[in-house]
């Protein structure tokens, strides 16, 4: 309990720094005391100096980052643009390595997407320079949670308001990509502006939903449940928020549900009925274990389909978490369980994102081989995916009283 509710951060987080260093030395002042009494003060003095060295790193990569997402609102020059994004990645990495944070290095992950994208879609709009309704950018997918890093592909949509031709906005659509692929920002080819159907005014997305709960296509059931992990990045007069009470209102149908609770169903939760591990058998990854396809992706998409099945709307599967047994709707037990796990998931992603290189496709990446994890790392990652079995039995039996 003290974990999901403990000041609403989670225990990896850094940012209660100055509190740990509090418990810190008290703690190791009640050792000294009761061990060695006479070296309280030397000791004392030991911790505080540790203490301030740490303290003062993660303080100094935390400016640095903050002092990148403020350039990137002077810039204008694509290589600039590039440097920055390079030098934020180092930053966040070297935080990572120093503090094992995941929940920070989403969050600094966020900042620099966030004003990435701003900062590309204010030269976008200058290079074509005619007047543009009200709109808004919403991305989906990890970086719709919020849980962004250099290997994810951006999934984005523009939406606004109004009678606007579609001509002028597809063309602000096809600027817009080609400022972010300049900064090297890897793009989702089929979820992007450049598509007709991620490119829309609020009358169009009305329309699209209408349509696919009229015809029960299954397809658009697939692409629009994607807009249950989205956050709004940009918005103008309110467009965001309007669209997002529409997309609200459309997903927590019972058909757009089933859609996603049978989907989650055929989903592995990574160990076999023999009770191993499930490991690649052919192809580049032999013997290794996929942990975005039975980790990452069965655990977001289960906390999902939970909080669809129950009106919750946060974004990020902690806070998610958070808010289920808020409401009394999953027990404490087994949202700590899960609370651990998207950590565990998400500390292995970051490490071995580390030592990738720029361009890799995220799913070469995202393979950990069983004999390179110490026994510790092998049991905490086997009793995460246990616990994605146990949500996903829960979410069938929700979504069981919910129909």
């Amino acid at each position: 309990m003290a974990l999901l509710l403990a000041k609403g951060e989670d225990f990896a987080s850094w940012r209660g720094v100055e509190e740990f260093a509090v418990t810190f030395r008290d703690a190791s002042v009640k050792l000294a005391s009761k061990k060695h009494p006479e070296g309280i003060s030397q000791m004392l003095e030991l911790v505080e100096d540790q203490i301030n060295t740490v303290a003062a790193e993660n303080k100094h990569l935390k400016t640095e980052v903050e002092r990148l997402v403020l350039e990137l609102e002077k810039i204008s020059d694509p290589g600039e643009l590039r440097t920055v994004l390079f030098s934020f990645y180092r930053y966040s990495y070297q935080h990572f390595r120093r503090f094992r944070s995941a929940t920070a290095f989403f969050k600094m992950s966020d900042s620099i997407l966030s004003a990435m994208l701003k900062t590309c879609l204010k030269l976008a709009k200058q290079q074509i320079d005619c007047n543009f309704p009200p709109m808004a950018l919403v991305t989906m997918g990890p970086v719709g949670r919020r849980e962004t890093t250099r290997f994810c592909r951006l999934h984005l949509a523009i939406i606004w308001d109004g009678k606007t031709p579609e001509k002028q906005m597809e063309n602000l659509g096809k600027e817009l990509v080609a400022w972010l692929r300049v900064t090297g920002i890897a793009i989702e080819e089929f979820i992007t502006p450049l598509k007709p159907e991620w490119c829309g005014n609020l009358q169009k997305w009305h329309n699209r939903f209408e349509t696919a709960l009229l015809k029960k296509d299954r397809f658009e059931f697939i692409e629009l449940i994607r807009l249950a992990d989205s956050s709004i990045i940009f918005t103008e007069y309110g467009v965001g928020e309007r669209f997002s009470k529409l997309c609200t209102s459309y997903l927590e149908k019972t058909e757009f549900i089933a859609n996603l609770v049978e989907r989650c169903q055929q989903l592995s939760n990574g160990i076999s009925m023999m009770g191993n591990l499930r490991l690649e058998k052919t192809g580049p990854h032999r013997g290794a274990f996929p942990l975005l396809d039975h980790a990452l992706l069965p655990l977001s998409a289960s906390v999902l389909a939970i909080c669809l099945i129950n009106g919750v709307t946060k974004i990020g599967t902690p806070e998610r978490l958070r808010e289920l047994v808020r409401i009394g709707k999953l027990d404490v037990d087994l949202a700590e369980r899960a609370v651990h796990a998207w950590h565990c998931f998400s500390e292995h992603r970051i490490r071995l994102e580390q030592h990738a290189s720029p361009g890799q496709d995220c799913r070469d990446i995202l393979h950990l081989v069983p004999t390179d994890l110490e026994t510790a790392e092998y049991e905490l990652l086997f009793s995460s995916l246990e616990t994605v079995g146990d949500l996903q039995r829960y979410m069938q039996i929700s979504f069981g009283m919910h129909e």
